[in-house]
């Protein structure tokens, strides 16, 4: 057997044979084993300044490459570090691998102050992620990367976590070159066929149809836009839905469902056709969608289907197979009259205005600069979700990399890095609250060392503006949410990128200008603490 030929090479050689190149870590004492071959396999090692950063950029690359994000971190603390990007992905539904190492075997639970001891670290992650093993011998973690990639095919992507006991990762393992090689992963799951022509028929007697794309409608590409030109059916999505068809599209109502216009436009629906969307009440904020008419639900998981919104017809199956299922179900319709959504379009842009309209201004300005098939690199930041959400007209699926329903702070910058890195021909921008950014700001660094172009916009409203604003809803005199902010440009050249000052009628042009930069550039934008809050 050749030297190193180890469980950490046989696990690497494994995801590589799934086209995964890049992985996200900081190296650390106990997991060596996992480097050593990284250069020979040809996996770019990314190494953000915090494991957190790690995480949330696996994230931001999966979302753009479609392959799973994979974090490495040492044991104890590092593992740990990375928890709030492995609770995001839990939380939005998407694929990532974490691995790390664990204590050798027979020495679990040992209270003997060893380097990085911690009580029981799969047990805790396991609280956290879709699935957490400690394996008992390095064939299992094989088996594990592979049970992943299929159970992230065929079932709603969850994070897995594999620990590795250190004796196990670095020991010579007996494998052979078909145990790592990738397997089929099979096709998509179709739904019973009398369930999809009972939605059909539903479907063809409905005079107003809707449809509500989240996530889960990715897969079905370009299908899901015929469906809708099909019924006249106009699309309205999740953010993680975002860019399910263009958002330019005629029949394309943006990601707008926590607008009570959007609440009343899906309620007056004959026909509602839920794909890949669990409905929740983050997205929601606190409004009520139930239509008139019967309730189509897609889903890979029928707990899903059940969920907050109860359907009259269930179709249990993979978007990419149930989409062109009602598609030929519903056969030859006769064109439809095209509905006019001339009013709804600008009931949606006043009402989204009114939150908060110096975001959606500067959104509007940023995006009519950039080129079309820009990312814009969100946060749990008001510029994303009262702004970027809706004055964001994506073109393409995951084109603003967000987390509504975790809504992490400091998860912006280190997304944006790891699409840059998925997509280097695509322009990223970065366009974040001062707060989000001060929680990741040492990614800058990690931006800086890889040499990518980012533009990074931080708009400064003097701290956490949804909790003054919270605060004053609720008579509370503000406290603890006015924060003091450092000089940002100089912050910025301190790092080694370049720093600029901007204004509300300068920011696109500087954008435009970071995005012709070698190297990231931080954009400064203060703007006014006052956003209106609309009662909901």
């Amino acid at each position: 057997m050749n030297p190193h030929r180890t469980t950490g090479r046989a696990v690497l050689e494994t995801l590589k044979g799934y086209g995964i190149d890049t992985i996200f870590g900081i190296p650390g004492t106990h997991s060596l084993e996992f480097y050593r071959p990284m250069r020979e396999l040809g996996i770019r090692a990314v190494t953000p300044r915090h494991e957190q950063g790690a995480a949330y950029g696996a994230d931001g690359w999966s979302l753009v490459s479609g392959l799973p994000g994979v974090v490495i971190t040492t044991s104890g603390p590092g593992l740990l570090n990375s928890l709030s990007g492995a609770a995001t992905a839990y939380a939005e539904s998407r694929p990532m691998i974490l691995l790390s190492p664990g204590r050798p075997l027979g020495q679990d639970f040992r209270d003997i102050g060893d380097l990085h001891e911690t009580k029981d670290p799969s047990g805790a992650v396991n609280s956290i992620v879709g699935k957490s093993r400690r394996v008992t011998h390095g064939s299992e973690a094989i088996t594990m990367i592979h049970d992943a990639m299929r159970d992230f095919t065929h079932s709603r992507p969850r994070p897995v976590h594999i620990e590795i006991p250190l004796d196990i990762l670095e020991a010579e393992l007996d494998y052979t070159d078909h145990q790592v090689a990738p397997r089929p992963l099979g096709t998509p799951q179709p739904a019973p066929i009398d369930d999809v022509e009972r939605a059909a028929v539903a479907l063809k007697q409905a005079k107003s149809p809707v449809i509500l794309a989240g996530g889960g409608s990715l897969a079905a590409g370009e299908s899901l836009l015929e469906l809708a030109e099909k019924l006249e059916a106009p699309v309205i999505t999740t953010t993680n839905g975002k860019g399910a068809i263009p958002e330019r599209h005629r029949l394309s109502l943006g990601a707008d469902l926590r607008l009570q216009t959007a609440h009343e436009f899906l309620r007056s629906a004959d026909a509602l056709l839920v794909i890949g969307s669990k409905v929740g009440a983050a997205e929601l904020w606190g409004g009520d969608i139930t239509p008139d008419g019967p309730i189509i639900r897609v889903d890979i998981m029928r707990d899903q289907m059940l969920c907050n919104l109860d359907p009259d017809i269930e179709l249990p199956g993979h978007s990419a197979a149930v989409v062109p299922q009602l598609i030929e179900a519903l056969g030859d319709v006769e064109p439809r009259e095209a509905r006019d959504l001339s009013e709804v379009f600008a009931r949606l842009d006043e009402e989204g205005r009114k939150w908060a309209p110096e975001l959606a201004e500067l959104n509007e300005a940023i995006m009519n600069a950039v080129p079309a098939d820009t990312i814009i690199g969100g946060d749990s930041s008001q510029v994303t979700y009262m702004g970027s959400t809706t004055f964001f007209r994506a073109q393409l699926p995951n084109s603003l990399l967000y987390m509504g329903t975790y809504a992490t702070l400091g998860y912006g910058l280190p997304a944006s890095i790891g699409a840059k890195l998925a997509a280097p021909e695509r322009p990223v921008v970065c366009l974040v609250g001062d707060g989000a950014l001060m929680f990741s700001i040492q990614e800058l660094m990690t931006a800086v060392e890889l040499g990518i172009t980012l533009p990074i916009v931080c708009v400064d409203n003097g701290g956490y503006g949804e909790i003054r604003a919270n605060m004053e809803d609720r008579s509370i005199d503000p406290l603890a949410v006015d924060l003091r902010q450092p000089d940002w440009v100089a912050l910025a050249q301190a790092f080694g990128a370049r720093g600029v000052s901007a204004t509300s009628d300068d920011v696109a042009d500087l954008v435009l200008e970071a995005l012709q930069a070698d190297g990231p550039t931080l954009i400064h934008l203060p703007i006014s603490k006052a956003v209106e809050t609309p009662t909901v």
